[in-house]
């Protein structure tokens, strides 16, 4: 009999826990994450390395240095086009 007050407890602080969460921490952490977002994009791009008008920056790559050659990647097939038969109704 103690084991079904217990069940019917552990039930009613999940299904009471759960609507909390629902209803107040949820829209927060939601609100929250959506705000965090807007601050990163609106404080982030451009904002730590202001440009002059006018000014161009490029960016090298160093990977251009370390290209192997393609002479093992495989062969060539060279194939010609077929037109379809035009005979193919008599056989």
């Amino acid at each position: 009999m103690n084991g079904i007050f217990t069940f019917i407890f552990v039930l009613l602080v999940v299904w009471y826990g759960t609507k909390f969460f629902v209803k107040y921490a949820l829209p927060w952490l939601i609100l929250h994450f959506i705000n965090k977002q807007q601050d990163k994009y609106r404080n982030g791009f451009g904002a730590s390395d202001p440009k002059k008008e006018g000014e161009v920056k490029i960016k090298v790559d160093g990977s251009d240095k370390t290209k192997t050659s393609d002479t093992g990647f495989g062969e060539y097939v060279d194939f010609e086009e077929v037109e379809p038969d035009q005979d193919t109704k008599n056989e």
